[in-house]
């Protein structure tokens, strides 16, 4: 499909809704060729995938595997990956979008993504000097290389996002020898799909001139286009479809089109979901072709050899056959005492003379010439049964060519099995924070950062959790949902000691190497959002008041496993007696040792290793950024992995 100027400012405006306020690129991947994934993380909401492209640009809720090398990848991990997204723009009307991306060195980078042409992407800094580009141009009015200022292309039309009447008027007056759709088309940027509508909508034959149009008219067809832009830019009265083709879809549109009631379409709940849905399958396409091409020119190679024996064999059984029914009628006249000339006439057949010796020709084969005509037969059966003894060996040859052939089908297909998006899995809303199910079943969410310390107290802390916090700086906020009334009660000292070994742990004691610390936990109503009248609150930070329930002397001590969340699996990182209670597999967490990274990737390698092939599968699919996150700040090591039935 097209991406059109309309349908990428819906996208735009969809996006920059979702992911401008306070989202990063935590990881880039190459899928395609000519196509990105970026994950954004936030900090409190659900990690988003955003795929850019040269075919376009938008949110996806597929899980994609590299299927091509990409050699815009290594740029784009070093200037895109840990920078924020400040802001997502549209060039006009144009199929041009813009990412403004700000890093942790302050620097900013744009990513420049085109989608008309072969399309491009381009990795430009703050000056929009080309840092990296997908496809180098050198064209009349412009030149894209590395090292230069990124320009853009003359601009196609009158933008339509700011089409005035007497604009419009202005461009009948000079295009009156056009119809009503080519004088559309070419005046105003507007691709045909949507030109077609507005006429319809306008109610005006597209076949007439544009000069008959009369001042009203072209006033009809202003508001027309206005409300159509409106419509398809802004999401209103919005009939997202899926054009299908031979069961495959090939197009999306945000509204049903006169043209597209035409075709065979399906709904879809949003454009954005719509247009997930076609180019992701246009990426699979991509990626299955480009995995099985040399198999695909063995395939080939042996269908042309197995046609080609085809038709030898049938020529073979056709001069037989001729043979055979020249033997027959031969055999017929030695009976009869049948005239020799008129049988050979009747079976296009003849007498041939070499060197003084004849020959019967028939079929173009040659058979020696015998005046008994029983025994001319004889040998012209003789030499038919030869011929389909000989077809025999071709047909051995076929089946060796059928079985190679079906054998390399069978790779194709196992490549193409592979080759899969599978729906991201939709997260709890807890999965957002640091978390785990203490032994007794308790649920724990702690605060990653200021922000999500703030966000977790004000949004999700009801008056049935209990609240903890560590007397050390850095300390995160963790609640334990419905845990009030046991916790004062007296009957689930396991889980808050739990709760507790979390909230030491993940502070700054274990960045600092501190072997143990004091928490201390307490119920909501005491824990006050404001501050004090002439003080100031940091963000994150929030004032206890009342009695303050302490549990001394805890070891800061931590596990990482998988456990089981509706049925999936899922990173989990808490205490060791919690983590191993509900894991499938786990590993426990010591202080020092390795940056998180590495203790990341060393946590990921010893769960693989403890699980078993199914499960190291899943946890294989596991990003290592989610790991980096699930671990405590600072220095880790692994002391050893297991089980949960070992």
């Amino acid at each position: 499909m097209e991406l059109s100027g309309l349908e990428l400012r819906y996208l735009v405006n969809e996006i920059a809704a979702r992911v401008t306020s306070g989202y990063y690129v935590s990881q880039v991947n190459g899928v395609t060729k000519d196509s990105l994934l970026l994950r954004l993380h936030h900090p409190t909401q659900e990690d988003t995938m955003l795929v850019l492209s040269v075919r376009g640009i938008w949110i996806t809720k597929l899980k994609f595997k590299l299927v091509e090398d990409n050699r815009l990848e290594g740029a784009a991990i070093a200037e895109l990956e840990r920078a924020k997204i400040e802001s997502i723009e549209q060039a006009g009307s144009e199929r041009i979008a813009s990412i403004r991306f700000r890093r942790l060195d302050g620097q900013a980078r744009v990513a420049v993504c085109e989608f008309f042409g072969d399309g491009n992407i381009a990795i430009c800094d703050e000056e929009m000097k080309i840092l990296a580009i997908l496809n180098p141009i050198q064209v009349r009015h412009r030149t894209l290389a590395v090292g230069l200022k990124y320009a853009f292309p003359p601009s196609r039309g009158v933008d339509v996002f700011q089409l005035t009447l007497a604009e419009l008027l202005s461009l009948r007056d000079k295009s009156k020898d056009l119809d009503v759709l080519r004088w559309i088309g070419r005046g105003v940027s507007m691709p045909k799909k949507f030109v077609e509508e507005v006429a319809i909508r306008a109610g005006i034959q597209g076949s007439r001139l544009a000069g008959s149009l009369s001042d009203d008219e072209v006033g009809r067809v202003h508001s027309t286009i206005k409300s159509l832009v409106d419509d398809v830019t802004a999401g209103k009265n919005h009939e997202p479809v899926v054009i299908m083709q031979d069961n495959k879809p090939v197009d999306a549109l945000p509204i049903i089109t006169g043209e597209a009631r035409k075709l065979e379409t399906k709904g879809a709940p949003t454009f954005m979901e719509a247009l997930d849905e076609v180019l992701s399958a246009e990426i699979l396409d991509v990626g299955r072709s480009s995995k099985t091409v040399e198999i695909d020119r063995q395939i080939a190679v042996l269908e042309h050899d197995l046609a080609e024996q085809e038709k030898a064999k049938q020529a073979v059984m056709q001069k037989a056959e001729a043979i055979r029914r020249l033997a027959g009628a031969l055999m017929q006249a030695s009976y009869t005492q049948g005239k020799l000339d008129d049988i050979l006439s009747a079976n296009s057949a003849s007498i041939v003379s070499d060197k003084g010796v004849k020959y019967v020709q028939v079929a173009g084969e040659a058979v020696q010439f015998q005046d008994n005509l029983a025994k001319l037969s004889s040998m012209l059966f003789g030499r038919a049964k030869e011929m389909e003894r000989g077809n025999a060996a071709i047909e051995e040859a076929r089946a060796k060519l059928l079985a190679q052939i079906e054998k390399l089908r069978s790779q194709t297909a196992a490549i193409h099995k592979k080759i899969v998006v599978q729906k991201q899995a939709s997260k709890e809303w807890y999965e957002r924070y640091r978390w785990f199910v203490t032994s007794e079943g308790h649920l724990a969410i702690g605060g990653r950062d200021a922000s999500s310390n703030s966000a977790l107290v004000r949004k999700h802390l009801t008056e049935d959790d209990v609240v903890f916090h560590a007397e050390v700086h850095g300390s995160p906020f963790f609640i334990v949902k419905n845990a009030a009334g046991p916790a004062q009660e007296g009957r689930i000292e396991k889980s808050l000691a739990e709760v507790a070994q979390a909230t030491v742990a993940f502070s700054r004691a274990w960045k600092d190497g501190l072997t143990s610390a004091d928490a201390y936990w307490v119920l909501p109503e005491q824990v006050k959002k404001g501050a004090p009248t002439g003080q100031f609150l940091p963000k994150g930070s929030f004032v206890i008041e009342g009695k303050r329930n302490y549990i001394k002397g805890i070891e800061a001590r931590l596990a990482v496993g998988i456990v089981s969340v509706n049925g999936r699996q899922a990173l989990a990182c808490g205490p060791e007696d919690a983590i191993k209670k509900h894991a499938l597999v786990y590993a426990v967490l010591l202080q020092g040792g390795m940056d998180p990274m590495n203790a990341a990737k060393k946590a990921k390698s010893a769960l693989v290793g403890a699980a078993d092939d199914v499960l190291a599968e899943a946890i294989k699919r596991i990003p290592l950024d989610d790991f980096v996150r699930a671990l405590p700040t600072g220095q880790s090591r692994v002391s050893f992995a297991s089980s949960k039935d070992n």
